[in-house]
């Protein structure tokens, strides 16, 4: 089965999830289809509309009144007499709120709702519970009148529920909330381990993404009154807004940067960074609660979020087309988001119902999204890592042609330059060969580079004793050796040692291999500057060679 044919497929499961238009349970009423909406200047003279000029109509809930007003007939429900109900709604934000329940006795009880009223009551889901009292009469009707609602779903949201179902629900689904947010904290935990090892742009983004829908969860469901019960109202609305769009924000970026260099071409990432900054302007602007855009940026908020997801999903298609890597766990991770945030919208618009089959199916297309970008990670730093790890070979490959010397597998005299000083007890030696133009121009140049390669050979045998000691060729038939060594006689036992390693006319050479001896010139360093200690090695080289050559001399011996 083919992408496309998946894709469509999840678009139908999704259709059919969100178009069952049955409650939960025979004692699960939604209200919107039965409740109608008006607005006053004043509680009394929104209260005071007669019920049938409410709007009824499908904008009804659009109304941006001051005190909006909002009429639920619940006559026809069965089971309403019973005082074991409570009534719900999305708490969002609202300066205040007065619901009215009306009985069939023509008893009426008012409930004024404050903030902490909906705080200490609230319900798993981004909701709130008022029991309705009980009168011993059948309830008919239920009343609402709410000063300035920051969205049009503390109107629309309201439902009546078996209290008993709701006891059920508030466990039940806290405890579902709660393996949310811990499945989506080992993400993030991950990710910490990750920058550790590998500091890259991508792993830092899916952090922030992470962390910004643990935060969405944790606020969202409600658990945050868990550990704040006093939390006011307004700062959980504020958060649960600004963790989404912090969520969505790092989430753009974690699209552009793990995706491989060039697949995403720059118009597409403009777009991308464009839309981002639009619904961070608006959730900005939300913050500033004037009155004349109370309800309308938050919409508009809410809105931006669609031609946001449009252009991640063309990122990830056009990233895809163009092999990727990366775009085949994203395909998995967003296109689950993008039907559940389409199901989101239609319900928005009352074109489908089941709120709480769309409500579960973003919650676990969160998880999903999270998890499948979360393997995105470990895959793309697996890649990066070992492409590291290969530079780093190579670049200590390079390094290590450019500090040897070709010939001979000795260091160079650029590596011997770097030392800079030779420290307190170690010694330089300089050691040159004898005669070696003769050799050049009696058996030529292949002759004199097979002399090279042996003696360094040889020297390196009488070293290998000599813990951190080191060769090098300074060019020509030159070589300087840095060995531990704290006074003149070790220093002379140990140049002995090399001159008579490389002592021809005591050493039998393979292929012939012209016969050579050495002079050497020796130092002890004392901490001194590298140039000062060779210029006292190389005068000590030049009184051997004035000796009569295959020698050795130490500065200051006498």
């Amino acid at each position: 089965m083919g992408l496309k044919q998946i894709a469509r497929l999840m678009v139908v499961l999704a259709v059919a999830m969100c178009s069952i238009a049955a409650p939960a349970s025979a004692r699960d009423y939604l209200l919107e289809d039965r409740t109608c909406v008006g607005g006053g200047a004043s509680v009394d003279e929104a209260f005071s509309i007669p019920t049938k000029a409410l709007d009824c109509s499908a904008m009804r809930f659009a109304n941006r009144s001051h005190f909006v007003r909002t009429h639920a007939d619940v006559y026809s429900l069965p089971e309403t007499a019973s005082h074991e109900h409570v009534w719900q709604t999305d708490p969002a934000s609202f300066d205040s709120m007065l619901v009215r329940f009306t009985y069939a006795n023509g008893e009426q009880r008012l409930v004024d709702v404050d903030h902490q009223m909906a705080v200490r009551n609230w319900s798993p889901d981004t909701s709130f519970n008022i029991p309705v009292p009980d009168t011993g009469a059948k309830l008919i009707a239920i009343d609402t009148v709410i000063e300035r609602p920051r969205t049009f779903n503390v109107a629309k949201a309201a439902r009546l529920v078996s209290a008993e179902i709701a006891r059920q629900e508030y466990y039940s689904r806290s405890l579902v909330f709660a393996l949310v947010c811990g499945l989506l904290l080992v993400p993030f935990i991950f990710d910490f381990l990750f920058l550790r090892m590998l500091r890259s742009r991508f792993i830092a983004w899916h952090a922030g993404m992470t962390l910004g829908a643990l935060g969405f969860v944790f606020f969202n469901s409600g658990l945050v009154f868990l550990l704040f019960p006093a939390m006011p109202l307004e700062l959980r609305y504020q958060a649960n807004t600004i963790t989404l769009t912090f969520a969505v924000a790092c989430a753009v970026m974690f699209v552009l940067e793990i995706a491989e260099e060039g697949v995403i071409s720059e118009q597409i990432r403009n777009v991308l960074l464009a839309l981002t900054a639009f619904m961070v302007g608006t959730r900005f602007a939300a913050m500033f609660d004037f009155e004349p855009w109370r309800v309308l940026v938050h919409n508009l908020h809410m809105m931006s979020l669609v031609p946001l997801g449009i252009a991640i999903l063309v990122a990830i298609g056009v990233a895809f087309k163009r092999r990727s890597r990366a775009a085949i766990f994203l395909l998995v991770a967003f296109v689950p988001m993008a039907i559940g945030g389409i199901a989101a919208l239609l319900l928005a618009l009352s074109m489908v119902a089941a709120e709480r089959a769309v409500t579960d199916f973003l919650l676990w297309s969160l998880v999903l999204l999270v998890l499948a970008t979360s393997a995105a990670v470990g895959d793309r730093f697996m890649v990066l890592r070992v492409e590291r790890d290969r530079a780093n070979i190579h670049a200590i490959k390079m390094q290590r042609m450019a500090l040897s010397d070709a010939l001979t597998g000795v260091s160079n005299r650029r590596a011997f330059d770097s030392l800079g000083t030779i420290p307190e007890g170690q010694a330089l030696i300089i050691a040159d060969i004898d005669h070696f133009k003769a050799i050049n121009d009696e058996r030529g140049h292949l002759m004199g580079d097979a002399v090279l390669a042996d003696t360094a050979t040889r020297m390196r045998r009488v070293l290998v004793d000599y813990r951190g000691a080191d060769i090098f060729r300074l060019g020509g038939e030159e070589f300087a050796v840095v060995v531990p060594c704290s006074d003149r006689i070790s220093l002379r036992e140990i140049a002995e040692s090399l001159r008579r390693a490389v002592d021809g006319g005591k050493r039998r050479r393979a292929d012939d291999l012209a016969a050579v001896t050495i002079s050497i010139g020796g130092a002890l360093g004392h901490g001194r500057n590298l140039h000062d200690v060779y210029a006292d090695a190389d005068g000590a080289l030049y009184r051997a060679k004035q000796a009569g050559r295959n020698r050795v001399v130490i500065a200051g011996e006498r």
